[in-house]
């Protein structure tokens, strides 16, 4: 994985107390657009859930 890209960390702060879809969706555009670090398993699960529920992204 890459380098931590702090503007787009800066620019796309995780919701306080976010629900399961915010965080899926969160952790999805992580993944699509920083790149850092690879998602834990957990968080790949979110990520494969949310895209089983959403046509395109928001």
């Amino acid at each position: 994985m890459g380098k931590i890209n702090r503007d787009w960390h800066q620019d796309h702060r995780m919701p306080a107390k976010p629900s399961e879809d915010e965080r899926g969706q969160w952790h999805w555009a992580h993944q699509e657009h920083c790149g850092c670090r690879a998602p834990s398993a957990k968080e790949q699960a979110l990520i494969d859930q949310w895209r089983a529920t959403h046509a395109e992204p928001r």
